[in-house]
C-alpha cells in the first residue's frame, strides 16, 4: 500500500462526519512535501477527489502561490484518470468548491470539454462515455454558479447532440436533463432543438419530452394574460400526458400534470370535483416521489427544479381548499371564516405559500387563480355582502392585507362592469369559466353566452373538455410527432389552401393508420387480404404477394373510414394513365399509387416511382401518396415505421412549385421474425 493511502486510512478512521465531508488537510497527510511527492498517485488513482479536497483546504489556508503544484496535479487527474468512479467523485467535489475552480481557470474548462468530446467517440468504452457525462455535469454546475463562461459549454452540448443516435447510450441517456437545466437558464441558446433531436431515441425520449414540457411551462408563465397562459398550459399538459402514456411511472410528469390540471380547473364549471381529483392524484404521486428522492442522490443543478415541483404541489393543496367553494350555486352557508380563509389563501398564494415565493408558480397565481376568486364573489351579490360582513365583524380578517387587496379589486371591477349581478357576456370572468367555448366560438362567444342559459353553457363546456381529455389520453406521442413533422413540410407548399389542406390531411391520417395496421398485422390475422404482408403461412406454404392484393387491402381500409364515399379505384384516363386509388373531394382530387419493390426499397431507389404519382396531379393540388410494398425485408427485417414515411418533392423543369409526394414504405413478404438476425456490418 502506498504511504499516502495508509495516511488516508488512518485519517478516515478518526475523522468525524463533517471532517469526512470536508476531506483531509495537508497536515493530516504528512505535510505539503509529502502530498506533492504523491500527487501522481492521487491524481491517477481512486483518490482524486481527496487531492481536490486537500488542494481546496490548502488554498483557503495559505493562498494561491503555494498551491500551484497541486493545481497542475488536479488538472492532470481530470485529464488522464480513466476510473469513472474516481472522476465522478472528483467532479462532485470540485463542483461544490467554486473558489478552487476559479483558480484553475480556463484550463479546467478546456480539460472538461475535452473529456466530453472524447466520450462522443467512446464506442463500447463505458467508462470513457460516463466520464464525459460527469465532465458535462460538472461544467453545468460551474456555469450555473458563474464560475465558467456559458458560451463554450452551450456550444459543446449542442454539438454533442447533433446526432444523439451516434453517442454511446450510457452518455446519451444522461444528456437531456443537463440540456433542460441549461435551456432554463439560457432559453435562446438553441438547446430546445437539441432536446427535440433526443426525442427520436427510446433511451432519451422520456427525459427529453419532460424537459421540453418544462420549457413549455416556462413559456406559459411568461404570458401576462389569462387566455394565452391557459392555452400554453394546456399545450404543456398535452405533452406531459403523452409522456405519461409512454412511461406511466413517471412521477415528476404526473405531479406537474396534476398541478396544471388543478390550476386550469379553478375556472371550470366543475371546479370543486376537478380540482379535488387533481389534488388527490398529486398527493398519491407526491408520496411516492418523496420516497424516491429520499433514496437517491440529487445533483445541485436539480434542486431548484425539485423545489419548484414542491411549490406547485403545495399550491395545488391550497387550490383544493378554495375550489370546494367555487361552485356557481354554492350557498356558502358553512363556517364563513373557514370559507374566506380558504379563498384568501388561494387568492394570495404567491404570498401565503412560502415555497412559491420568487418562483415561476407565482405568475400562475396572479394571472390564473386570483381573477377566478374575484369572479366567485362577483357572480352573486350576497357573496360580496358576505365579505363586507366579515370585514366589519371579524377582527382576524379586518386588517388582513389579502382581504384589503381582494376588496379593492372587487370594487375596481364593479366600476368597470357596472352591476356585478348582471355581467355582460364579454366579461372576462365568463370567458374564463367557459374558456373552451370562448376559444371555439371566438367573436361569436359574447352573443352566444348572453343568449344561452348557464346550465347549457356548463354542459357544453364540460362536453368539450371531456372530448379533448379523451383524445389526449389515447394519443400516441410518436404518431403525433410523425404527423406534426409531415404537416410542417406540407404547409410550406403554396397549394396548402382552404379546401385542400384539411382534405389531404384526412386522407394522410387514414393512410397512416393503414400503415400502422400493416406493421402490426399478425401471421394469422386479416385473412386473404393480408397475404401480401407475409412470406409463408403457418403451414409453410408460400403466400401470394401481388399488387392487386396490396391495392385491394388499402382500398378496404379506406372503405371502412370516413372517406368511404369519395374513393374510386383503377380510374382510367388520368393524365394518360390509370390511377390505383383516386380520392375526390368535390373538385379536388388526390391519387394514391401502390407499387411493389422486390430488389431495393431504400429511399433513393423508391424515388423513381414518384414521377408517376406527381404526373397524375398535374391538373390538381400538388399532393399525392405513394405506397411502396417492400418485399426485401426477409433478409434483414423491416425498417421501423417512423423511418419508412417521408415526403419527396418532385420538381420538374418549367414548374415553379414541386409536387409533394408522401412515400410510405410497407413491409411485405415478411418471414418469421424469430429467424431474423442483424445485418452484417458493412
Amino acid at each position: 500500500m502506498h504511504v499516502i493511502d495508509e495516511r488516508l486510512v488512518q485519517w478516515a478512521a478518526r475523522a468525524s462526519r463533517p471532517q469526512l465531508r470536508a476531506g483531509p488537510t495537508v497536515e493530516e497527510l504528512g505535510g505539503f512535501d509529502a502530498v506533492v511527492a504523491a500527487v501522481d498517485h492521487l491524481a491517477l488513482g481512486p483518490f482524486l477527489h481527496h487531492l481536490i479536497q486537500v488542494t481546496a483546504t490548502h488554498l483557503d489556508a495559505v493562498g494561491t502561490e503555494v498551491c500551484k503544484p497541486l493545481y497542475d496535479a488536479v488538472l492532470n487527474g481530470l485529464r488522464s484518470n480513466s476510473n469513472h468512479a474516481a472522476i465522478a467523485s472528483a467532479t462532485q467535489s470540485l463542483a461544490v468548491r467554486p473558489a478552487l475552480a476559479r483558480e484553475l481557470g480556463p484550463s479546467l474548462t478546456r480539460v472538461l470539454l475535452a473529456r466530453l468530446r472524447q466520450a462522443q467517440d467512446a464506442g463500447d468504452d463505458l467508462a470513457l462515455a460516463l466520464i464525459g457525462v460527469e465532465a458535462a455535469d460538472c461544467l453545468v454546475q460551474l456555469t450555473l454558479a458563474g464560475v465558467t463562461q456559458a458560451a463554450r459549454l452551450l456550444g459543446a452540448m449542442d454539438e454533442a447532440t447533433e446526432d444523439p443516435a451516434a453517442l454511446p447510450e450510457a452518455m446519451a441517456t444522461r444528456l437531456p436533463r443537463l440540456l433542460g437545466v441549461l435551456d432554463a437558464h439560457h432559453p435562446g441558446a438553441g438547446l430546445r432543438e437539441a432536446l427535440e433531436r433526443c426525442l427520436m431515441l427510446d433511451h432519451t425520449c422520456r427525459d427529453a419530452a419532460f424537459e421540453l414540457a418544462l420549457g413549455d411551462l416556462r413559456q406559459a408563465l411568461e404570458q401576462d394574460q389569462y387566455t394565452p397562459m391557459a392555452a400554453q398550459l394546456r399545450k404543456t399538459q398535452d405533452r406531459l400526458a403523452e409522456l405519461i402514456t409512454i412511461d406511466p411511472d413517471r412521477l415528476d410528469a404526473q405531479l406537474y400534470h396534476a398541478a396544471i390540471e388543478a390550476v386550469l380547473g379553478m375556472s371550470a364549471p366543475d371546479a370543486p370535483s376537478r380540482v379535488h381529483t387533481a389534488a388527490v392524484t398529486l398527493r398519491d404521486a407526491l408520496h411516492l416521489y418523496r420516497d424516491y428522492r429520499y433514496r437517491t442522490h440529487t445533483p445541485a443543478w436539480a434542486l431548484p427544479g425539485q423545489n419548484d415541483l414542491i411549490a406547485w404541489s403545495e399550491l395545488t393543496v391550497v387550490l383544493d381548499g378554495a375550489a370546494a367553494h367555487l361552485a356557481h350555486d354554492d350557498p356558502w352557508y358553512d363556517d364563513g371564516h373557514t370559507i374566506l380563509i380558504s379563498l384568501l389563501r388561494a387568492y394570495t398564494a404567491h404570498h401565503t405559500v412560502a415555497v412559491v415565493r420568487n418562483t415561476p408558480a407565482a405568475a400562475a397565481v396572479e394571472t390564473l387563480v386570483a381573477p377566478v376568486i374575484e369572479d366567485a364573489f362577483l357572480q352573486h351579490e350576497h357573496r360580496q355582502r358576505f365579505l363586507e360582513h366579515a370585514l366589519a365583524h371579524d377582527e382576524k380578517l379586518r386588517d388582513d392585507p389579502a382581504v384589503q387587496q381582494l376588496r379593492a379589486a372587487l370594487l375596481q371591477r364593479t366600476k368597470q362592469t357596472g352591476n356585478p349581478t348582471d355581467q355582460q357576456a364579454d366579461d372576462p370572468g365568463k370567458a374564463r369559466r367557459w374558456q373552451r367555448l370562448a376559444h371555439q366560438l371566438e367573436d361569436d362567444f359574447a352573443v352566444f353566452a348572453d343568449q344561452t342559459s348557464e346550465d347549457v353553457l356548463d354542459r357544453l363546456e364540460l362536453g368539450l373538455r371531456t372530448h379533448d381529455d379523451v383524445l389526449a389520453a389515447i394519443a400516441d406521442p410518436k404518431y403525433g410527432r410523425l404527423r406534426a413533422r409531415l404537416l410542417r413540410q406540407l404547409e410550406n407548399s403554396r397549394d396548402w389552401l382552404p379546401g385542400i389542406a384539411d382534405e389531404f390531411t384526412a386522407l394522410l391520417e387514414t393512410t397512416l393508420r393503414y400503415a400502422y395496421l400493416c406493421y402490426d398485422i399478425g401471421r394469422k390475422m386479416g385473412g386473404s387480404y393480408t397475404e401480401y404482408l407475409r412470406k409463408r403461412d403457418k403451414d409453410g406454404k408460400k403466400q401470394k404477394v401481388d399488387e392487386a392484393l396490396f391495392h385491394q387491402h388499402y382500398r378496404e381500409v379506406l372503405q371502412f373510414s370516413a372517406l368511404f364515399g369519395v374513393i374510386n379505384s383503377e380510374v382510367i384516363d388520368r393524365a394518360g394513365g390509370r390511377t390505383d386509388v383516386l380520392v375526390s373531394f368535390g373538385a379536388v382530387h388526390f391519387n394514391v399509387e401502390c407499387k411493389i419493390e422486390e430488389d431495393d426499397a431504400c429511399e433513393t431507389a423508391l424515388r423513381h416511382y414518384v414521377a408517376q404519382a406527381a404526373e397524375y396531379q398535374n391538373a390538381n393540388a400538388g399532393f399525392a401518396i405513394l405506397l411502396a410494398l417492400d418485399k426485401t425485408v426477409d433478409a434483414e427485417g423491416a425498417v421501423n415505421l417512423f423511418d419508412s414515411i417521408w415526403i419527396e418533392p418532385v420538381q420538374r423543369p418549367g414548374e415553379s412549385e414541386p409536387c409533394l409526394v408522401v412515400i410510405i414504405r410497407i413491409p411485405g413478404g415478411r418471414d418469421n421474425p424469430n429467424l431474423l438476425r442483424p445485418a452484417p456490418v458493412s
